[in-house]
């Protein structure tokens, strides 16, 4: 019966829910309706309706009967890890069904709400989600004072309510759609009115705003344009119910930044409109989510505008609440706007272009009558001063904002001097010099660029050409805008320049430069012409060789093969055909050089020289850049095989043995190769591409070939990087040292420690010595560093002795580099002067191949480093040339037998004979024997047996800080006085105490 009267209750309770959706006039009335006759007509003990919030909660919006206060102040979570997230209507909402309790409370999914449940007395309940769209929004929630009072028969009436709910949402919806679709029809025919009103484009961006806004009824509405050269949009025009937050928006077409992501810089990537139905839940609003939040932005449209074909800007449409989908109709809509707009904007720059064309027109048929008079007064002209001052007169004829002068270089060619003037300023302007040295971080002269290039130089909008900011006050003050230079040229060789200004921003069409070029191609050929021909011809013939051609050895120079790698790409690209480019460089071309002298050099490179041109096709093209660096281009050969089979042809014929100063001399020589298109499309791509792979197939080992590839490329610009970080390293305070000790193999005790560089990068973090070591070396600057190491470690060890610490001898090793530097001996006593340290107390170790390289020197410094009471150590010994007639001429102290020996001791009875040898020869010659990167025991009992003296490696301590080196050093406290009580166990000796706090 209970369920008879409870099934009756929710018939009427339904037939009264579709009376009160049918009387409702807005959401929140539907809401409260639908509850009240769920309460009165169906008798239910309480009825409540939660709707989901971005924050992820459901809100309660209305309700009847008991509970309403309870579900008013209760927080309902739409996340299911939530613990208030687990109820009836959270449980509905995410799965978009019915959940029900036909014992509330008793039921252990609700524990959390049983409380609440008996205040008000349900003990039966049901969720039910409401749906908009398809979508589910919310929940009905309804309480029964009777358990077991929900059948399937009930549920389905209450489904068919929350149903009938979400039709009238729906029909909101679309009844609100219909409306904005009416008022934006009305914004659209405002906005037309308003583009047919406006005078100008500014004018039209603020009327369309304005009409948008007023007739369209948006939250508001705002246009961007993009300024040239720059990558931010700037706000054109904008109306809105808040202008000043609108004011504050900014976005940029530049991807890489979070401001060009957003909707308006992807729609004026693209050129297609952006929309968001939920823009404060679009990552795309994420930089401005604060803005998004403040003005309750809903949705927006961003679309883009065009002039011509260029995109020019954006508008965007801002929809408040009461928006929650943008429909088709209201996107075309939209897109008709930005239509309109763009169709404006066309008209205004045809309009522009019109009145500009009338402009040029005219001028340019000034600017001919000009030609014609200056023409007529290169005739007339007796000297190089009369033709000069009558063309300048001539070129501003009927231009008033037009002035030109010319002027020549002067002798020394440091300047160029102002010889003739036409229009204002020649009082001022006559005499006037221009230099022609400017450094690299001084901003030239149009003059100076159209000499040193050979071209003509423009610039249509002076103030703003960042090339010649040097000069804007002065050209401010004479109110000039824009300029065009053109150099004079006599037998190829620029000697003055024609420079004609004018008042007006982009003056200087390709027209008009066209005719000014004729202009400075005539005055150009009348003053060549008061030079004898005869010398003229003789002189720029040689000129242009000597340009253009190597002294040495006649192969085209720099100049003449940019020229021809020109050439070389134009005629690949017309004829679609690729070719490849192989820098040659010289493999120990310095050594040759200095040891036998200069003549053997340019003797050598005459020979290469000829050699590569027997080796080569006569259609090939072969240049010396400079120095031992050639380059090849090897056109019509593409295949890859064919190129290798050349290069190493190359190769074998660049190592062919040859007499130099009465010496026979092998000399290799390393290749890159770059391949047009694929590696570069221009000459300073193409021939900066195929030297970064000559450098790798350098590094490779040098007498071989390697080809560019992306991976070059990154590998030279990370090493370029970390170069840099290196040179700043240093002044940055970025170098530490770390100390390794060194342990008497008989007594443990610690004899001495090495010093070990480190290098800690902000940003990279510790760098292991592989990386940056090599680098140094390379780059010289080892040197500094070395310096460095040498003045730390000495001052670490005395301020280890003026602690109360036993001296050790502290080993420092020298670079290649810093051993052959001519101010070692001073930095060296500098080291030790600034310390106080004892000389009998440093240790300077260098490797076998470093005093080999030229043993009269190296014997003469290691003994004045000796003379000074500094121990001398072999680093690395038994890896370089191990030569003991050459070793005992050198006064060195100890041997370190190399790691490589040491680490497979216990097993390979090779390196057990090699170490034994050492050790052997190191006793007979009284050196004490040091063994690097021990690190077992077995390698340990290996060199005691053997009358090893000392040894270094981590079965003692790693490299540690000064502090735990210290902490090594310091003796064992002792006791003054028995313990009492027994130790648990016995203690060790002092180095073995040591060596634990090591490891």
């Amino acid at each position: 019966m209970i369920l008879g009267s409870n099934l009756a209750r929710m018939f009427a309770a339904l037939s009264a829910t579709n009376a009160a959706i049918l009387r409702a006039t807005s959401e929140d009335e539907l809401f409260q309706r639908v509850c009240d006759a769920a309460v009165f007509g169906g008798k239910l003990l309480g009825t409540g309706v939660l709707m989901a919030t971005p924050e992820n909660q459901l809100k309660f919006v209305a309700g009847a009967g008991a509970g309403t206060d309870t579900l008013r102040t209760t927080i309902s979570s739409t996340d299911e890890h939530s613990n208030e997230g687990q109820g009836l209507a959270a449980s509905a909402f995410r799965a978009g069904r019915s959940f029900v309790t036909n014992d509330y409370i008793n039921d252990g999914r609700l524990r959390r709400w049983h409380e609440a449940a008996r205040r008000i007395g349900a003990r039966s309940a049901a969720a039910v989600p409401i749906r908009k769209s398809g979508c589910c929004v919310g929940a009905l929630l309804f309480f029964y004072d009777q358990p077991n009072a929900l059948s399937d028969e009930i549920i389905g009436l209450l489904e068919s309510m929350a149903e009938n709910v979400s039709f009238a949402l729906d029909n909101f919806e679309r009844e609100h759609a219909r409306k904005r679709i009416a008022r934006l029809f009305t914004a659209l025919t405002a906005t037309n009115e308003a583009i047919l009103r406006s005078q100008s484009v500014s004018e039209m961006f603020q009327m369309v705003c304005h009409a948008a806004v007023d007739q369209g009824k948006l939250l508001g509405t705002a246009i961007f344009t993009l300024p040239e050269g720059s990558s931010w949009l700037e706000l054109a025009a904008h109306a809105s119910a808040f202008p000043e937050i609108t004011a504050k928006l900014r976005f940029s077409s530049d991807p890489a930044i979070p401001e060009g992501q957003g909707m308006g810089g992807t729609a004026f990537r693209t050129g297609k409109p952006c929309i968001s139905d939920d823009v404060p839940n679009d990552p795309r609003s994420r930089p401005w989510l604060p803005l998004v939040k403040a003005t309750g932005l809903t949705a927006c449209g961003a679309f883009p505008l065009f002039a011509g074909a260029r995109t020019v800007g954006v508008i965007y449409f801002f929809f408040g609440s009461g928006v929650s989908q943008l429909d088709e109709e209201m996107s075309k809509l939209m897109g008709r706007i930005s239509e309109n707009i763009s169709f404006g904007l066309g008209v205004f720059e045809r309009e522009a272009n019109r009145r500009l064309a009338e402009e040029q027109k005219g001028r340019l048929t000034r600017m001919f009558a000009a030609l014609g008079a200056a023409n007529e007064a290169i005739i007339r002209a007796k000297t190089r001063e009369e033709l000069c001052d009558l063309v300048c007169k001539a070129a501003v004829l009927g231009e008033t904002a037009m002035r030109n002068h010319i002027s020549f270089v002067e002798p020394g060619g440091a300047f160029l001097r102002v010889v003739a003037v036409g229009g204002p300023g020649e009082e001022t302007a006559l005499g006037l010099q221009t230099p022609l040295n400017s450094s690299e971080s001084e901003s030239q002269s149009l003059s100076e660029i159209a000499f040193k290039s050979g071209r003509p130089s423009v610039s249509n909008d002076y103030m703003a050409d960042p090339r010649l900011t040097r000069f804007r006050g002065r050209l401010q003050e004479l109110g000039m805008r824009s300029a065009v230079a053109f150099p004079l040229i006599k037998g190829g060789n620029a000697f003055g320049v024609l420079i004609v200004h004018s008042t007006q921003i982009g003056t200087f069409t390709p027209e008009l430069i066209d005719l000014l070029q004729r202009l400075a191609d005539n005055v150009s050929f009348a003053l060549a012409n008061f030079d004898h021909a005869e010398e003229k011809a003789r002189a720029d013939r040689q000129i242009e060789y000597l340009a253009t051609h190597d002294s040495l050895t006649d192969l085209p120079n720099r100049v003449m093969f940019n020229q021809l790698m020109h050439f070389a790409i134009e005629a690949a690209r017309r004829h679609d055909r690729r070719f490849a480019v192989l820098f040659i460089d010289l493999d120990r071309f310095k050594i040759i050089n200095d040891s036998l002298g200069h003549e053997a050099g340019d003797s050598l490179l005459v020979e290469i020289a000829n050699r590569l041109r027997s080796s080569l096709r006569a259609c090939d093209v072969i240049a010396r850049l400079g120095g031992d660096e050639f380059v090849v281009i090897l056109e019509e050969t593409a295949d890859s095989n064919d190129i290798e089979d050349i290069a190493r042809n190359l190769l074998s014929v660049l190592a062919q043995p040859l007499l130099l100063s009465g010496h026979e001399c092998h000399t290799t020589a390393s290749i890159g190769i770059a391949m047009y298109p694929k590696d570069g499309t221009d000459v300073q791509t193409l021939t900066k591409n195929a030297d970064m792979a000559m450098y790798l197939a350098k590094e490779d080992g040098k007498n071989g070939f390697r080809f560019f590839s992306k991976e070059i490329k990154t590998q030279s610009i990370e090493r370029l990087t970390l170069e840099t970080a290196l040179r700043r390293a240093l002044e940055r305070d970025q170098f530490a040292l770390h100390y390794q000790p060194k342990v008497d193999i008989a007594t443990r005790q610690i004899t001495g420690v090495e010093a070990l560089l480190r290098w800690t990068h902000p940003d990279l973090g510790a760098l292991p010595p592989m990386q940056f070591i090599p680098l140094a070396e390379e780059t010289g600057l080892i040197v500094p560093i070395g310096r460095w190491v040498l003045n730390e470690a000495c001052a670490q060890n005395a301020a280890w002795q003026r602690r109360g610490l036993r001296p050790i001898s502290m080993a420092v090793n020298l670079s290649p580099r810093q051993f052959a530097d001519e101010h070692l001996l001073r930095d060296i006593d500098n080291a030790l002067t600034a310390s106080g340290l004892s000389p009998a107390l440093l240790q300077l170790e260098v490797t076998e191949s470093m005093v080999m390289q030229n043993v009269s020197r190296a014997i003469k410094v290691l003994k004045a480093i000796q003379h000074r009471g500094i121990r001398l150590a072999i680093d690395d010994f038994g890896t370089g040339y191990s030569s003991m007639s050459l070793m005992k001429q050198f006064p060195i102290d100890t041997i370190k037998i190399d790691r490589s020996f040491v680490r497979d001791l216990a097993g390979d009875s090779e390196d057990q004979a090699i170490t034994q040898a050492i050790i052997r020869m190191g006793k007979a010659l009284g050196m004490t024997v040091v063994a690097e990167g021990v690190e077992t025991t077995e390698q340990e009992t290996f060199l005691r047996d053997h009358a090893c003296d000392e040894m270094q490696g981590f079965l003692f301590s790693k490299p540690v800080p000064p502090q735990q080196l210290a902490d090594l050093l310091r003796p064992a406290p002792l006791l003054a006085s028995p313990p009492l009580q027994p130790e648990l166990c016995p203690r060790s000796d002092a180095p073995a105490r040591m060596q634990r706090s090591a490891r």
